[in-house]
């Protein structure tokens, strides 16, 4: 095995850890937490406008990291595998808001008639 295909390898294998571990496990933790009504200050709005906010800069993040001309430098590779995990931290978190807008317990308790 060559060293380009080593690199190749270790590509792969953490762009999958990234996107099918690592940003499944924020988006449980987040919509765990709004199932648990944390934050107080959140509501449904609140977590559509964070999903919709984190998964577009998300998407922007992801694609300046594919798009990023790497030269095959050792800098430009960890720069482009630091925005690959850092655009599926945040698209982890998205998805984290997107559940939150659907197990996000009601603020709102039925009144008791006077």
């Amino acid at each position: 095995m060559t060293q380009s295909d080593v690199r190749a390898v270790a590509k792969i294998v953490f762009v999958v850890i990234a996107f099918f571990v690592m940003a499944p496990t924020v988006a449980t933790v987040i919509g765990y937490r709004a199932y648990r009504g944390k934050p107080k200050s959140f509501d449904r709005e609140m977590y559509w406008t964070a999903f919709v906010a984190t998964g577009v800069v998300a998407v922007i993040v992801i694609r300046y990291a594919v798009r990023m001309d790497t030269k095959d430098d050792l800098v430009w590779n960890l720069l482009r595998m630091i925005a690959l995990l850092l655009g599926a931290l945040l698209f982890g978190v998205s998805l984290g808001f997107g559940a939150g807008i659907f197990t996000r317990k009601s603020n709102s308790q039925p009144k008791e008639p006077d």
